[in-house]
């Protein structure tokens, strides 16, 4: 899971930037735990400034680039989770009722209807909204969906596998919040903030919240050790790159 987004990330970006994968993997690498440790988007902001500087593209088609990627993320996150919900739904996992009230499904009907109205909005200005083609907005789209999902199914399996006796409910509630709270920008220790909302959502821990929040916490101080060691020596180790001719994909 730690390696996950830069892998991806690398993955989609060595399509249009000529780049070797390891320096872009090294780049990635230390653009999430910027993002982490540091404050949001700083770690893109990091990202735009080493693309521009080692390949020389304008920072205006790199910035494009990335708010493309970004909103196709965010894109990708949100349909995850509700796919992800489905299938806890489905599979009797999770109760409807545990998340609805008596006048919630008012509530749901208008989100369901923000949702679509805005989904409307975005594919109406999708060429406003994007600088890509349409395909591959489509293909970055569709690979931040498989990682979400992916990530979903590892992040649950580790959680069951440390509390196996934890309701999958309780595992679902506790993803959706962690999605939400990696989306908001520019705060810092997102994850450090999910466990907080995590212990003040009435409910969610049951009689597990003493293990569960042990259990996020190691996860996190696990996480620190990891940033810390590797952070350093990527750093030092980053070196200039010989810039080569840039894909049309990215002059247009």
């Amino acid at each position: 899971m730690y390696v996950t987004l830069p892998v991806f990330e690398t993955s989609i970006y060595s399509s249009f930037f000529p780049v070797p994968k390891l320096k872009l993997f090294s780049v990635f690498v230390r653009k999430k735990i910027m993002n982490s440790d540091l404050i949001g988007y700083s770690g893109d902001v990091f990202v735009l400034y080493w693309i521009k500087d080692r390949l020389g593209v304008p920072e205006g088609k790199v910035f494009r680039f990335m708010v493309d990627n970004g909103i196709t993320s965010s894109l990708g996150a949100f349909s995850a989770t509700g796919v992800l919900f489905g299938i806890l739904i489905a599979t009797d996992s999770i109760r409807w009722g545990d998340f609805m009230g008596e006048n919630d499904p008012m509530l749901f009907l208008g989100a369901a209807t923000l949702i679509g109205a805005l989904s409307f909005v975005a594919y109406k200005f999708r060429h406003t909204l994007f600088s890509l083609p349409g395909k591959s907005v489509l293909q970055i789209y569709l690979a931040h969906f498989l990682r979400f999902m992916f990530v979903f199914c590892l992040q649950i399996f580790q959680w069951w596998v440390v509390l196996p006796q934890v309701s999958f409910d309780v595992w679902g509630t506790m993803l959706a919040i962690m999605t939400i709270s990696n989306r908001l920008p520019f705060v810092p220790a997102k994850d450090l903030l999910a466990v907080a909302v995590m212990l003040g959502v009435s409910g969610v821990m049951e009689d597990s919240r003493a293990a569960i929040t042990a259990m996020l916490l190691t996860r996190i101080a696990i996480d620190r050790v990891l940033n810390l060691g590797i952070f350093i020596p990527l750093s030092l180790s980053d070196r200039k790159i010989i810039p080569q001719s840039i894909p049309k994909s990215t002059e247009n």
